[in-house]
């Protein structure tokens, strides 16, 4: 018996709780702590290298001036880490610190030597100078980041304007086009013609149900929102569904389902290897000429479970493998499609703690890869 396509178990309704007092205080003492990590973890790493400055100038039995560079490491890391704040936090222990602990009289502020007071105020302006320099290079990468996001941003809406100019108006123009002929009054339709434009019609409302959910979830892929609900599955019982489901797609092609019998059940959202699976096999059916065979194959590999759907089309060359797999890459092919199937099969096998990958099929064709994690327990 096939499972079915959307398993999924129902969740109730639950008012969401009113905040109260102490959870306003939590939320408080989280935030403080967020604030405060920064500084302490600051402060620990020059308590850290006094110890280490302490322990040279011990076994050297004298003061070292040089050691007064180590304190630069923990300052160029709290600068770069986490910020102007914090690395002049780590400026001002680092001076404070070697006073009172390594310059005579030893336990006090006040400094004997003139040299040691030289070293100490050439250490806080190396030290300030150092962490505004790396204050900056921080910012400065931050900033770079921000704009090479901002121009994938660009990217895509330039590619979603794209698909929405073209993929989505040529199933729209469909549907209008057969609705209109069958509103006709005085066009005299057989059955048969009638039965064609109502599955045109169909055909087209289903292309535009899966272009939207596409786009839905590559939405929610890009945000971060999509998180997996996990149940044990047979990922035999899912392929088999998944084929009888796609069977028109396939015009009449052999599509073979191997199964290991050593395979277990997965732990997996149900829904979301569905469409794993599905984006995988419309993939190789639009790509590979008609007729060829479709092969999905299922065994284990160590602690995952490796799924395979193997064509025997053209192959994918090895250039362009890993960018097919981001959004709206359609390659040199001529094959209408938004480009996002691979995309959204490949963060949906990520979000289970899997990998997506290309190989070559034997003796052609292209092999489409992707794993799930079976457990400690399997």
């Amino acid at each position: 018996m096939l499972l079915s396509e959307a398993y999924r178990p129902a969740r109730p309704n639950r008012a969401l709780p009113s905040r109260t007092g102490a959870d306003t205080l939590g939320v408080l003492q989280k935030r403080l702590i967020r604030t405060l990590a920064p500084y302490l973890a600051a402060l620990l790493s020059v308590a850290l290298t006094l110890l280490v400055v302490g322990a040279l100038q011990a076994q050297a039995g004298t003061t070292l001036p040089t050691a007064l560079l180590l304190y630069l490491v923990p300052i160029i890391l709290a600068a770069t880490r986490w910020g102007r704040g914090p690395a002049i936090v780590a400026v001002l222990t680092a001076v404070v610190g070697d006073d009172l602990f390594f310059v005579e009289p030893i336990g006090t502020l006040s400094i004997a030597r003139a040299d040691e007071g030289v070293g100490l105020v050439l250490l806080l302006f190396t030290a300030i100078v150092t962490a505004e320099l790396a204050d900056e290079a921080r910012r400065g990468a931050e900033k770079e980041r921000e704009a090479s996001i901002a121009r994938r941003s660009d990217e895509l809406k330039t590619s979603l304007l794209h698909a929405v100019s073209h993929d989505l108006r040529t199933p729209l123009a469909s549907i209008k086009a057969s609705a209109s002929g069958l509103r006709q009054l005085d066009a005299d339709y057989s059955p048969e013609d009638r039965a064609e434009l109502l599955g045109a019609i169909e055909e087209a409302a289903d292309r535009l149900d899966r272009l939207v959910s596409n786009l839905l979830d590559a939405s929610r892929l890009e945000a971060g929102v999509l998180r997996p609900h996990k149940q044990p599955q047979e990922l035999g019982e899912l392929a088999e569904s998944v084929l009888a489901r796609l069977h028109p797609l396939l015009q009449g092609r052999p599509a073979a389902l191997v199964v290991a019998p050593d395979l277990p059940l997965v732990d997996c959202d149900y829904t979301e290897i569905d469409q794993v699976l599905t984006n995988l096999i419309e993939n190789a059916a639009r790509h590979t000429p008609a007729g060829t065979p479709i092969e999905v194959r299922l065994c284990r590999a160590g602690h995952y479970a490796r799924i395979e759907v193997v064509d025997h089309g053209p192959g994918i060359p090895p250039q362009q493998r890993e960018r097919l797999m981001r959004p709206f890459e359609r390659g040199s092919t001529l094959i209408a499609g938004s480009g996002l199937g691979l995309a959204i099969a490949r963060g949906l096998v990520e979000a289970h703690g899997g990998q997506l990958w290309v190989e070559d099929g034997a003796p052609s064709g292209a092999r489409l890869v992707f794993t799930l994690p079976l457990g400690s327990d399997v």
